[in-house]
């Protein structure tokens, strides 16, 4: 099966030679490696088209393409522009700081031809501590053995709400790519903008057809963690902190999986807020302000799974 890889890159200088390597390392070589540069102000276009010149036969028959835009709109962006330039079966978005195992598009596609797969969701190992998620014990019930280090999901859209599921981060999900055709991550949403979009894309699929969902685990994406990321990053005022585009989006959605995610989302959102305000005054002020929400979440969080 043809795959594309889409980059999206804004000010990764140092790593995005290494997010680089791991692709001309693979054992089957992407078919499309689309960069969206979303307006760099650092190095980074630079190292890229040095790495590109330096390295081109490596990379075979791939079909590259980088792309630069004239205005910086954030990460969901580049990908909605990287992936309306894409043409193939397979659709991946790598992050410009992460890297790929050498065997993953290698084993992805075979496990989407052998299993007939709609969607795949990665486990991760976060770099430089190397630990490595989702804990497996805690979802047993919903994964049946596939294949070596592969599970089908079973109840979907229940797993991805469990608290130790994890679908979004890194970009961790390989798709067919007319699943994502009807749908587009939100341009301007940098907090959980990667659940929020795999959570429609994977509502689409499971409206549309049964589907085959699946964990493959054995670590084929190393996250590598960022000082300054969003999940480090302080802030001033309760009021920097957005809400989560899963909480606006379902509020009021009667739908018990819309619910089970706004429960597990709020809980992540209310636990980064608290750990990352800079005094009791702020804290305070967050909880009074989102106090309507509160009710909601905790009734969600009691629903059974």
């Amino acid at each position: 099966m043809t795959h594309a890889v889409i980059i999206p890159l804004f000010n990764k200088t140092a790593y995005i030679a290494q997010t680089l390597n791991s692709l001309i390392r693979q054992s089957k070589q992407p078919d499309e490696l689309i960069i969206v540069d979303d307006l760099s102000t650092d190095n980074s276009l630079s190292v890229v088209y040095g790495f590109l010149r330096d390295h081109i036969s490596a990379f075979g028959n791939c079909r590259i393409q980088v792309i630069e835009l004239t205005e910086n709109k954030g990460p969901g962006n580049a990908r909605n522009i990287g992936f309306a330039a894409a043409s193939c079966e397979l659709i991946s978005f790598l992050d410009a700081d992460d890297e790929y195992h050498p065997n993953l598009l290698e084993v992805a596609a075979h496990a989407f031809e052998k299993h007939q797969l709609d969607f795949m969701v990665l486990n991760i190992v976060f770099m430089p501590g190397r630990e490595i998620y989702p804990d497996l014990e805690p979802l047993k019930k919903y994964l049946e053995p596939l294949d070596t280090d592969l599970y089908l999901i079973s109840h979907p859209l229940r797993a991805v709400s469990n608290p130790h599921f994890i679908m979004g981060v890194g970009s961790n999900v390989i798709t067919r790519s007319k699943w994502i055709a009807a749908n587009r991550y939100e341009a301007d949403a940098q907090l959980n903008e990667g659940i929020d979009f795999w959570y429609r894309v994977l509502k689409g699929i499971l409206n549309e057809v049964p589907g085959k969902i699946a964990l493959q685990t054995g670590v084929y994406l190393y996250v590598n963690e960022v000082a300054g990321s969003l999940s480090r990053k302080t802030y001033s005022h309760f009021k920097q902190i957005e809400l989560p585009l899963v909480i606006g989006r379902y509020i009021r959605s009667k739908d018990k999986h819309d619910r089970l995610l706004m429960g597990m989302i709020g809980e992540r959102w209310y636990k980064h807020a608290l750990q990352n305000l800079p005094s009791n005054r702020q804290k305070i002020s967050f909880l009074w302000h989102y106090r309507s929400y509160l009710p909601k979440y905790i009734g969600y969080l009691l629903i059974k799974r």
